[in-house]
């Protein structure tokens, strides 16, 4: 499956607008029905608050992941980014957590990628490791639940260079990894019920 730059432009952009739209639109409503000058109930302020943390962490993901010579600062704002942004995805009661080994800054995009990547095929909670070294870059994710099987079927045909049967926006974060790689670069998915395992390199 080929993507023109303009097609890949456009299902990134599809992609992250879709992630910050629907926050949007409840920031607008929100902001609706507070009085000019009246004070803030405390119920308000608190989704106000979450809203904001939500829009700023997945604006700031975003830039780095498919930004033009974007990188986090340093290691630790790297994880921060990273661990910032799957808060935003993980299901209420349901978090996903991150161990990243051998991350650097250089490496920004790529790993936010890979995160976004594991992110996607979780329903409900779960823990993501991602290990770098010098032969490959492994992301395995791991659940006490089921996994989105479709999100999975669709990664194992786009890295089969088939068109997956869901939206291609969906998906934006492989199809942009497969972009940017090398074309020799091999990209090898492994799946059961609650854990999935993708090499690259």
């Amino acid at each position: 499956m080929h993507l023109s730059t303009t097609e890949l432009a456009e299902i990134v952009s599809t992609r992250t607008c879709h992630d910050l739209i629907g926050n949007i639109g409840t920031l607008k409503n929100v902001l609706e029905f507070v009085e000019p000058n009246a004070a803030v109930d405390e119920d308000t302020k608190n989704l106000l608050e979450n809203v904001s943390f939500l829009l700023n962490a997945r604006q700031k993901f975003f830039r780095v992941a498919f930004g033009l010579t974007t990188q986090a600062q340093n290691t630790e704002e790297l994880l921060k980014l990273c661990t910032d942004y799957l808060s935003t995805v993980g299901t209420r009661g349901y978090s996903i957590t991150l161990d990243l080994q051998g991350g650097t800054p250089q490496l920004s995009k790529l790993i936010c990628l890979c995160v976004m990547i594991a992110a996607d095929v979780f329903i409900r909670g779960g823990s993501v490791k991602i290990n770098i070294n010098k032969n490959n870059i492994t992301i395995n994710a791991l659940t006490d639940f089921k996994f989105n099987e479709n999100e999975i079927a669709d990664y194992q045909k786009i890295l089969q260079n088939e068109k997956p049967a869901g939206n291609l926006s969906q998906y934006a974060q492989l199809l942009y990894l497969r972009q940017i790689l090398d074309a020799d670069v091999p990209i090898k998915l492994t799946a059961t019920g609650n854990e999935m395992t993708m090499v690259i390199g």
